[in-house]
């Protein structure tokens, strides 16, 4: 059996690349031996990753770039891999390719997930941003093949010249469709769980961090409040800037209408609870949350800075940043409705389970 090593994942639960690989795994470990880069082994990942046989190693992280460099060249080294297939958000994250060329590994994959820098400092972001596209400008060189979530999360990471090759290929981030879909049944359980009967219901569902913008958010939701005094909105997720959102909450004396439940497991029945989903991210590769959302049936308002790829149904509509957050409030209240069931477009396609199980088969295939 072939072997490949993949990477970067953290702990399996963190965010959309970590779903992203463990979906991977499930799908092609009958036909190649995948192991997985980490900068921290986090112990209930390795446990699961058990039943595949898969090995997780702890490399050092960007800090330390010749420590990453020598320990992935070892890894390689010693582990007689086929294949590297490398998961990132940004060029900066080189160091294991060029590694991966300098030994020889006869194929180098590069999977863009993203389409910016999350950094909560500004100056830090556009010192970043610059390292960035430096890197962006050799790194293609070390690898073979190239994929993203969407084409602007290929733009982000290879020049043109790459995203519009035939070595460049979309694979979009699938879900379980049938698993969302709208139940009135279910809509009514989590309702009457967290109180919310007679309300109408904002909901987002993300990390709490500069790319999901939600500063923004809860400004657009005052905005909607105005109008709707019995409007609730419900966020789930967690992340750096958790405690300063709900600071800014109390600030604006919201606090009674803004539920900020934490991490959860059961994302898939919030959607029911909602009226309306909104997505003000500054970017994004391609956002899962907003697929999900989609195929629950809900009107779904995203920033016009995602991608167009993510829309999958006649509800989903794209708003400005700069227009404002009265601007977005009234586009949300004009969606006030009754929830039915969602009607795809014809690109939904594009995020079946089953079509993006091709993909990844044809991923670990020789080409």
């Amino acid at each position: 059996m072939k072997k490949m090593l993949a990477g970067f994942i953290m702990d399996g639960r963190s965010g959309g690349i970590d779903r992203y690989l463990l979906n991977f795994l499930e799908t092609v470990h009958s036909r190649v031996q995948v192991d997985l880069l980490t900068n921290e082994i986090d112990p209930d990942l390795e446990q699961e990753l058990k039943k595949y046989h898969t090995k997780l190693y702890a490399i050092a992280n960007l800090k330390h770039p010749l420590s990453q460099y020598r320990q992935v060249r070892k890894i390689l080294r010693e582990g007689g891999y086929d294949a590297v297939y490398l998961n990132i958000s940004t060029a900066i994250d080189c160091i294991a390719a060029i590694a991966s060329k300098h030994e020889r590994i006869p194929v180098r994959i590069l999977h863009s997930h993203s389409s910016g820098n999350d950094c909560e400092s500004a100056l830090k972001r556009n010192v970043f941003d610059l390292i960035h596209k430096t890197c962006r400008c050799f790194l293609y060189r070390y690898a073979t093949r190239y994929y993203g979530c969407s084409v602007r999360a290929g733009e982000w990471m290879f020049p043109e010249k790459v995203v519009r090759s035939e070595r460049f290929e979309v694979i979009f981030n699938a879900v379980d469709r049938e698993k969302y879909c709208y139940d009135e049944k279910v809509r009514r359980e989590v309702r009457e769980e967290l109180g919310l009967e007679g309300c109408f219901v904002v909901g987002h569902a993300g990390n709490f961090c500069y790319q999901k913008n939600h500063f923004f958010l809860i400004d657009v939701f005052e905005e909607v409040r105005k109008k709707i005094p019995n409007a609730v909105l419900l966020l789930a997720g967690d992340g750096v800037r958790f405690d300063a959102v709900k600071e800014k909450v109390r600030e604006k004396e919201l606090g009674s209408s803004v539920r900020m439940l934490g991490r959860r497991s059961d994302v898939g029945r919030l959607y029911q609870a909602m009226d309306v989903f909104v997505l003000p991210s500054n970017f994004e590769g391609l956002p899962i949350a907003g697929i999900e959302a989609q195929s629950s049936g809900l009107p779904c308002f995203m920033s016009s800075r995602i991608t167009e790829e993510s829309k999958i149904t006649e509800k989903c509509r794209f708003l400005s940043l700069e227009a404002g957050a009265p601007a977005w409030a009234e586009e949300i209240i004009c969606a006030a409705g009754e929830r039915k069931a969602a009607r795809f477009l014809e690109n939904a396609d594009d995020y079946d389970l089953e079509n993006q199980k091709k993909q990844l088969l044809s991923l670990v295939e020789d080409k």
